[in-house]
């Protein structure tokens, strides 16, 4: 079974949500792991958009049934550096993951001056 799910962001878009609602938006969508590492940069907006782009991603993999919804922070993209970067998820995120009888996922994130974008893949290995 494979599920996937993409998504594409503006950056100017998360740029305005954070002017807006500052840490509030921060604190609501991201880990404090995900926040330090998009601020470790010298233009952190494409960062945290490449992350809201991957959590909308991961989402849409899901194939929530109506109703079902999901905590954006949850959702944790991790690595650092440029390479490999691997989703983590926690909490009622984790419990639909496993319910819905997937077990593994692959992400791609990209983003450029405008745009950041985010490919997700749920899948369950056999045994």
């Amino acid at each position: 079974m494979i599920s996937v799910g993409n998504d594409i962001v503006e950056n100017e878009r998360i740029r305005e949500l954070l002017e807006k609602h500052g840490d509030r938006f921060l604190k609501r969508v991201f880990t404090d792991e995900e926040v330090t590492y998009c601020h470790s940069h010298k233009d952190p907006i494409p960062f945290l958009a490449g992350r809201f782009a991957c959590k909308e991603a991961m989402i849409k993999a899901m194939a929530l049934d109506p109703g079902e919804v999901l905590d954006m922070k949850e959702i944790e993209l991790a690595g650092t550096g440029f390479g490999k970067k691997t989703l983590v998820i926690h909490g009622k995120t984790e419990k639909f993951f496993k319910a819905k009888g997937f077990t593994g996922s692959s992400v791609s994130i990209s983003h450029a001056d405008h745009y950041s974008t985010a490919v997700v893949i749920l899948y369950r290995e056999k045994p």
